[in-house]
């Protein structure tokens, strides 16, 4: 029997064994979110949310072991490799994805978003190889050009365990069915992306010398990886429901052709094989690139981060001024005096508007007694904002200062009547969005302003307040 035949039945079977066990993961899944309420028992949704996290990268662990049949690596070496990715993750990656990246993928264009998802990929999948390059590469074990593809899985799967676990943590263990299949399928996708960027480690380890070989490993990952985060955010955008599918499903075929080429390289290595040993100044020079993509993705997400957005002011009458993106356009819509949005993202539920009208018409009261008090106004607002709407739902309200201004915010969901055909809408459906309604009074005169960011941004944490700057005079 060929050495590249031996124990061929057997590895399949237990790669089955392997994906059922996934798909059980997943099952289970369904069951607990059917049938148990982790809000209420945090100890149950800290154990189940772990088990979520760190299973399927366990298994998927054993089905790229298995594929090393010639001289199977130590596996405590490859378990080491797992825990290196977590701490990798954890105590590496996350610190400076939080010094140097723009919060969330922030940004006034759909490019930009684009742009800031391979940034982060770019420096994911540079710190994967650069860990696995100074540490289990300089060992007697790494003596195969497919360890890269052993010891990086094993890396990648140990990486993606923890931001796995960050995931499930963020969703308060909601939507586990959903959370479980991405979980499934981003650990396959950071074992096999990684893995097949640590092959061209191997391949450095016992060829020739080429300075080319390793950035261009970068470069492909990083591709792959930006591809399937692309996909995989694309589940959470049919209106307040998941729907996986649209992303899941494009996400998993991506990531089992990659891992599908990963088998066809491990059904034909040759095993171990003597290669030319590189001087310290070609050991320094291959992987010299990689450490300046990897800078050059710091630094531009530092830049990006750090940049100041450039923005546009409009004065009211009553003295006040609204600050807002200059990418915004303006417009006119219904009673509002003002009104700005972004054209280019959020479905036309990214805008800021203001409305001026008198008291009397919000709410009857008597000038002897004095201005009704801005919680009431809030409230007559609020009433007749949920009659325009199909869907209303206040979430809450509280008082806030504006340059010494006080004012009344009332938060809510809404949905409008109205089909969104503004570009950048990722559906034809009606139009979803989380709004800020701010009451303020000059004299007699009421001013609504009203901020609204569309619901799809709301959920990916991106808040347009933050971008919006409010400030009176009075």
């Amino acid at each position: 029997m060929k050495p590249g035949q031996k124990n061929r039945p057997g590895l399949w079977l237990s790669t089955t064994v392997s994906i059922v066990g996934l798909l059980l993961v997943v099952l289970f899944s369904y069951i607990v979110e059917r049938t148990l309420d982790l809000s209420i028992n945090s100890v149950l949704r800290s154990l189940i949310s772990l088990f979520i996290a760190f299973v399927p990268p366990l298994i998927w662990l054993t089905v790229f072991y298995r594929q090393d049949r010639l001289e199977p690596e130590p596996k405590s070496f490859v378990f080491k490799t797992l825990i290196l990715g977590a701490l990798v993750q954890k105590a590496l990656y996350v610190p400076i994805m939080n010094i140097v990246m723009p919060e969330a993928q922030t940004g006034p264009i759909i490019t930009d978003y684009i742009f800031s998802v391979i940034l982060v990929a770019l420096l994911q999948e540079s710190m994967k190889l650069l860990a696995v390059r100074y540490s289990i590469y300089v060992s007697d074990e790494f003596d195969e050009k497919i360890d890269g593809i052993i010891y990086g899985s094993a890396l990648g799967l140990g990486f993606a365990a923890m931001m796995n676990l960050d995931l499930i943590i963020s969703h308060g263990g909601s939507v586990l069915t959903v959370i479980s299949s991405i979980v499934v399928i981003e650990s396959l996708a950071h074992a096999s992306i990684t893995g097949l960027s640590c092959y061209f480690l191997g391949i450095s380890k016992f060829s020739k010398f080429n300075m080319i070989r390793l950035p261009a490993a970068i470069i492909i990952a990083t591709t792959l990886n930006a591809a399937s985060r692309i996909l995989i955010e694309e589940l959470v955008r049919d209106g307040f429901k998941m729907n996986y599918i649209l992303g899941i499903i494009p996400a998993a075929l991506l990531a089992i052709v990659i891992f599908g080429i990963l088998v066809i390289i491990s059904s034909r290595s040759p095993g171990k094989e003597a290669g030319p040993v590189m001087s310290k100044k070609q050991s320094f020079l291959s992987v010299l690139p990689v450490w300046v993509l990897m800078v050059a993705a710091l630094i531009t997400g530092f830049a990006i981060k750090n940049a100041p957005e450039k923005t546009a002011a409009v004065n009211l009458d009553g003295g006040i001024r609204i600050t807002y993106p200059a990418l915004w356009t303006q417009s006119k819509s219904g009673d509002a005096v003002f009104m700005a949005s972004d054209l280019l993202a959020g479905g036309g539920q990214n805008f800021v508007s203001v409305i001026e009208t008198d008291i009397g018409s919000l709410i009857s009261f008597r000038s002897d007694e004095g201005a009704p008090e801005l919680e009431d106004l809030g409230a007559a607002w609020a009433i007749r904002t949920g009659r325009n709407y199909k869907f209303y739902q206040s979430v809450k309200t509280y008082p806030m200062q504006f340059s010494g201004q006080d004012a009344h915010i009332t938060e809510y969901i809404y949905v409008s009547d109205k089909k969104s055909s503004m570009p950048g809408s990722r559906s034809s459906g009606p139009g979803i969005g989380y709004s800020r309604d701010i009451i303020m009074t000059v004299g007699e005169r009421v001013y609504i302003i009203t901020v609204s960011t569309g619901y799809d941004e709301w959920v990916l944490k991106r808040d347009n307040l933050k971008k919006i700057t409010i400030s009176s005079s009075n």
